[in-house]
Formats: C-alpha cells, structure tokens, sequence
C-alpha cells in the first residue's frame, strides 16, 4: 500500500504512503477499496469536500463547461473578491507557484529567497534564513533591481516566518518584497485569508502569492505588478475550480467555527504529541511535523501507519526527516484518539524516535487570531542551515549609526521575545507602550 520510498539523500523529497482513489470526506480517504484517516489533509477547513462546494461546481460546468476565458464574469468576479480579501487593487488566478516565479525570473532581478523556499522551490538566489541575513545582505548590494522571495508558511516545519521584521527590512532600503503563502484562504487571520492576514500586514507587501488549491493560485498587489504578470498567466482557466474557490471563500466567511476547529485540533494533537515526548518542532499551524531524523525509519513508520489505518505524508530529507500530519477540521475526537493510538502503538514497536527536550514545554504556540505567533519553542535541530554564500559571523557596515544598528537589535528582539512567549507580547499591559516608543523612534529616524 505504500508508496514511499527511502533512497540516496539528494534533493527533499515528500512522499505519501498510499495512493488515493477518492476523497469522500475530509476526515477519510479511499485506496485500495479501504478507507484510511486522513492525517495529512492539504484542506484543512474541510471545505473541498463540503458537498455545497461540489454543488456550485456541478452547476458551473452545466452553465460554462469545461474551461472558462480569463475575461469570463465567474473568473472575473473571483479575482475582484480575492482582491478585497486581501485588501489589494487587483489579483489574478494562476495556475501555479511554478508560473509566478518564472515572471519574477524576466524581471531581472537578483532575488534574496528565504532558504526554506529556496529549498523547497529550488529557486535561485542569495539565500537567507534570519532577518539579521537579510538585513546583511542587503546592505552590501546595490539598490537597482533587487527582489526579497519570502515563504509564509513553511510548509515542512508548520511555523511561520517572521514576516512584520522582513518587512520592515525590505521597506526601509525599498526592496519589492514578494510573500508566497502555501495555506492560503483557512485557518490563519482574523478573516481567514492567510499569514498576512495573521501577522495584520494584507495589502502592505508588494506581492502576495497565496495558494487556493491544487492547480490555483492567486496574486495579489498593486494593478501594475498584477498587471505585468498577464502575458505569463494561462489563456483559460477551469470551470469548477473556479466557482469552487469562490464558494469555499463564502464558506470561509460565514462560518468562522470551520477555522476555529482546526486550530484546535492542531493544538490537541501536538500537545497529546509532545506529553508522549514526540518533537514537534517549532509549528504554530495545523501543520505538525514528528522528527524521526533518517530516511529509511521514515519510510518505516509511513509504511506502518497505513497498515494500521491512516493516510500520512512524509519528508524524506537524509538527517532531517520527518513525518507530516494535518487534521482537516471535519475530524472527530474520537478520529483524533485512534491516530494517536496508532502512533503510541508505533512508538512501542519501532522504539521512540528522537525525544523531545526534557526542559521543553508540554504546551504548544497556535497562531490564533491576535496572537501575532511565528513559532514554538523548540530543539535546535529544526533551524534551517545556514547558508555558506553569507557569513553571518563578520561585521557587515552598511552605513547606519550606532544608535540605528542599535535600535534595530532592540525590534528584533522584541520580535524574538513574541514568538517565543505565545506570541503574546502584544497584550502585555505595557504592550501600548512599547509600541509607541518604537513608533516614535521610527518616526525620529
């Protein structure tokens, strides 16, 4: 049943253990004639088998067929709602991360790409994986025709990146700043459109690349940038996937429980994970990784986890690997007590995997709304390498003064503090305060 497969480490790999006939529900999968829990939903609401999302489907392809052209008024109408969402002048729907970097590559521009992205896209650049890279980075290059690639959410570890610093980075020496967001409309954000959206930063990157789904993506940002994309962008889109996306996007907004549920399920299942001393990582979102730190024992544990009834996904990263688990919303406890079952019974047989730190905390950080959250607390062995191409260690003078230099270690580590303490900084009492000290600092500078 399982289709992972552990070979010479090379380039990450993410592998599933089963091949999917169908999708009844969100909580179960089909293969093989049985049905499996699904632990490792790309739909976390649920929303994609919601059978009034296939209905308003069903109904498009009646009236439109097949294929839709971009100037329909159903693709029309989509875009125009994607845009208020996200609180742009324009967006469009593209077929693919894939077709929004190969516009970006005709730009010319030399791109500074978040190393998790890089790697995960393979995408070409100076990698960087703190705000402090970047920032040394960027000073040590000319002004004219520079790009900042930034992943959101990092799809293999479940946290997020710390986007309100980058931003304020790539702000202050003008650099277009591009945010690729890989859960896209869901669990995270006041309204449930994504990291921006978490972080109260909608409508204030140059660039937003938010997935809708397999197949859809959006792009959201000022009408020029939108604009510029269009020779890049397919001549026609699907009729279903179309009026889908917009109906899961009403869904969305009306009921708020959906995400709610899944923001839950995901604290419960990484706290009853993390009390049976599995690691975690840094998650704050429905995506929880299990480090199990080699290939072929990853193979092993997706391999058994299908036997024993549950559908799961798998990075197979040489040292680095893991399991990938995400409960869509629709799971019931009852669901949420067999998968651990299963895997407290695979702790047993296989022997436990890597531990959690004895001093780590038994409770987890979940990015609700208003917690502004970017991380859990965590082993050091999930911080991405850093890359040979920058030297973090050297001084770099990138002409500012010392109470700048100063000023900007300060943010950082206000920020450093945030995600580290349940991302509630923001609600100390003498949060307001803070605040405005470094607004009036700002506007000194």
């Amino acid at each position: 049943m399982s289709l992972s497969l552990a070979l010479p480490h090379g380039a990450p790999r993410l592998v599933a253990n089963a091949r999917l006939d169908a999708t009844p529900s969100g909580s179960e999968v089909e293969t093989d004639g049985s049905r499996l829990l699904n632990a490792s939903a790309d739909d976390v609401l649920g929303l994609a088998t919601d059978a009034r999302v296939k209905e308003t489907a069903n109904a498009a392809l009646k009236r439109f067929g097949t294929e839709l052209s971009r100037s329909s008024t159903l693709v029309s109408q989509l875009e125009a709602r994607l845009a208020a969402r996200l609180k742009t002048d324009a967006a469009a729907v593209v077929d693919s991360v894939a077709t929004v970097l190969r516009a970006l590559e005709q730009a010319e521009a030399r791109r500074f790409v978040d190393v998790r992205l890089s790697r995960r896209l393979a995408i070409a650049g100076t990698p960087f994986s703190s705000p402090e890279q970047l920032a040394s980075a960027l000073a040590g290059v000319s002004a004219e025709q520079r790009l900042v690639l930034i992943d959101g959410v990092r799809l293999w570890e479940g946290d997020l990146a710390p986007l309100p610093r980058l931003a304020e980075i790539a702000q202050r020496v003008h650099v277009p700043l591009v945010v690729i967001d890989a859960l896209g409309p869901g669990p995270l954000g006041t309204s449930g459109m994504g990291v921006l959206d978490h972080f109260e930063l909608a409508g204030q990157v140059d660039l937003a690349v938010s997935c809708l789904g397999p197949g859809t993506v959006a792009i959201a940002g000022v009408r020029a940038v939108v604009d510029a994309f269009v020779p890049f962008l397919p001549s026609r889109v699907g009729t279903a996937s179309t009026a889908a996306i917009t109906r899961r996007l009403e869904l969305n907004d009306a009921e708020p429980n959906r995400r709610e549920r899944s923001l839950d399920l995901a604290e419960r299942l990484q706290e009853a994970l993390r009390v049976r001393a599995f690691d975690t990582g840094p998650s704050v979102t429905p995506i929880v990784p299990i480090w199990l730190g080699d290939e072929g024992l990853t193979d092993i544990w997706l391999r058994q986890l299908a036997e024993g009834g549950v559908f799961c996904r798998g990075l197979l990263d040489g040292p680095r690997s893991r399991l990938l688990l995400s409960l869509p919303a629709p799971v019931t406890d009852a669901q949420l007590g067999q998968l651990l079952e299963v895997l407290e019974r695979l702790q047993k047989k296989l022997g436990p995997p890597p531990s959690l730190d004895g001093d780590a905390p038994r409770t987890v950080t979940i990015a609700r709304p208003g917690t502004f959250a970017i991380s859990t607390p965590c082993h050091p062995r999930w911080l991405p390498a850093l890359s040979d191409a920058l030297s973090p260690g050297l001084p770099v003078d990138d002409g500012r003064s010392m109470r700048d230099r100063l000023f900007d270690t300060v943010e950082t580590l206000t920020w450093r503090i945030a995600s580290g303490q349940s991302g509630q900084l923001r609600r100390l009492p003498g949060a307001d305060t803070l605040r405005a000290l470094v607004d009036r600092a700002r506007a000194k500078k």
